[in-house]
């Protein structure tokens, strides 16, 4: 069976929010509603970097899960290119699109049948990842119980202009993040980035020794 799990410090991280507007009909203004922000397919080489220094090359793939709203992201690593291995190691996680945000699924491996459906996904619990209004200072914490976390979310900016090997994207969302024990330790921190309908395109973790930095190197045709 393939192994399905949510990593939040990576989940945060894969969408844009687009704006709203109003149509004038019968006299009247009608709010539209919000573009969905889960992008539902995509095919994306990306590169870690620990301490500036090239480490692992990895896909993402987006699609979505038949019968629902809900999106999977599947993270497939070449074990072969990385550690001498001939082995593949493919995870996933999965996202969906309510009206106060975007939410991650804590779906753990050892519970995921192997034969599963939307149903099986929602029986999970989630988590908040990027929540509405999409403006700049918005901030929000989420407790995690399963894993005593807390974690703390901050859009910093909605407009950025992120360089990445694949490409240069425009009006960008910067999202910080803190993650503490249950004691108020602090065990990481670090930002993540998204683009208008291609979605999470770098992210950096700092830790107490190193620094983790995930970028967008190429955008795959399907």
């Amino acid at each position: 069976m393939r192994n399905v799990f949510i990593i939040l410090f990576i989940a945060l991280c894969t969408l844009f929010s687009a704006g709203c507007g109003t149509d004038s009909e019968g006299g009247q203004a009608k709010v539209k509603e919000p573009a969905p922000l889960l992008p539902t397919s995509g095919d994306y080489s990306f590169r870690r970097y620990i301490e500036e220094k090239g480490h692992t090359d990895y896909r993402v793939q987006y699609s979505q899960v038949p019968d629902s709203k809900i999106v999977e992201v599947r993270t497939i690593v070449d074990l072969e290119a990385a550690e001498s291995s001939s082995e593949i190691s493919e995870t996933s996680n999965f996202y969906e699109e309510t009206k106060d945000g975007i939410y991650g699924y804590i779906v753990f491996s050892e519970e995921f049948p192997s034969d599963w459906n939307a149903e099986d996904i929602k029986k999970f619990p989630k988590t908040k990842i990027i929540a509405y209004p999409l403006e700049a200072s918005n901030t929000w914490t989420e407790k995690i119980e399963d894993f005593d976390l807390e974690i703390t979310y901050h859009i910093r900016t909605v407009d950025e202009e992120i360089k990445t090997p694949a490409k240069t994207f425009k009006d960008c969302i910067i999202i910080d993040f803190e993650e503490k024990d249950k004691d108020g330790n602090i065990l990481r921190k670090g930002n993540s980035a998204f683009a208008p309908h291609i979605g999470w395109v770098r992210h950096e973790i700092e830790e107490e020794v190193l620094k983790d930095v995930h970028k967008l190197i190429k955008i795959n045709e399907r």
